[in-house]
């Protein structure tokens, strides 16, 4: 059974303590604690049964969450969600339903993933020309590859292939209905549409099949997104397809096995790893 309205309000008001305090106090017999653990990196955004609530400082580590005006005869259930900001361009929403009767405190882990129920969004971030042109010889992309950009933009990730290395064909997913606008259009103005293929969708959500035709992946997505997709890549993709990825890797599980700095027209440097996809064993 849900808290009563008078606790909801309650709740947004009683706040968070933290869990390094030399004592914490009692927990009486109408009130419940919920001891709160988030990655140490980055902040969090928490919703407790849709309630918007502020952290302290940054809303990492763990953090002490007291409840109050419970029913002390009564079971509750919350719907906890807490949307995780590891940097300026990563959000993962993260949600646990938590049960618990007055009096006790209960332990809710935010540090560890769920790969079917996390949701991962990347705030698109444009790769230079030139760097992608150095993704695409680094690819050594020609005349009979298909190239597959997951999150894929504005699409430049394909149409540079495609104009500037005579790529066969182009496939991009976006979660973002306006920029699969915005990459059709391009691709439309760049006089490539008829070889690009755009789709709105999660990048999660693709199945394994749907790769079968790919043999180049260039990413900019994210290191999150990078260890999520991986799987996945492993296991559609067929062997000999090569994976650019602009500065993020795969995780420790899977080391490029070529890296390389590049500096760009604007005077940056830039890290580019690349993969194969080995025969299988």
């Amino acid at each position: 059974m849900k808290r009563s309205s008078a606790a909801l309000f309650l709740l947004v008001l009683t706040g968070f303590s933290s869990a390094q305090e030399a004592k914490t106090p009692e927990i009486a017999a109408t009130e419940a604690r919920l001891s709160m653990k988030f990655p140490d990196r980055g902040q969090v955004e928490l919703k407790i049964e849709g309630v918007a609530v502020k952290l302290p400082e940054r809303g990492t580590g763990t953090q002490l969450y007291t409840v109050k005006d419970l029913d002390a005869k009564k079971e509750y259930v919350y719907k906890i969600e807490a949307v995780l900001v590891p940097n300026n361009y990563t959000r993962i929403t993260r949600v646990r339903e938590v049960t618990f009767k007055p009096g006790t405190e209960t332990k809710v882990d935010f540090t560890v993933e769920d790969r079917k129920t996390d949701k991962i969004v990347v705030r698109w971030v444009p790769t230079p020309n030139d760097i992608v042109d150095e993704m695409s010889k680094m690819a050594k992309i020609g005349k009979d590859d298909v190239v597959y950009d997951p999150g894929c933009g504005d699409a430049v990730m394909l149409i540079r292939p495609i104009k500037l290395f005579g790529a066969k064909r182009g496939i991009g997913i976006d979660i973002d209905e306006k920029m699969v606008k915005i990459a059709l259009a391009k691709a439309e103005e760049e006089g490539v549409s008829k070889r690009v293929e755009i789709r709105k969708g999660d990048i999660l959500d693709v199945k394994e099949v749907d790769l079968s035709e790919i043999t180049v992946v260039l990413l900019y997505i994210g290191e999150d997104l990078n260890i999520r997709l991986k799987p996945i890549l492993k296991k559609g993709l067929k062997p000999g397809t090569r994976i650019i990825s602009h500065r993020f890797t795969m995780g420790d599980d899977w080391k490029p096995e070529t890296s390389k700095t590049v500096k760009g027209m604007d005077g940056e440097e830039y890290e580019l790893y690349m993969w194969t996809i080995p025969q299988p064993k």
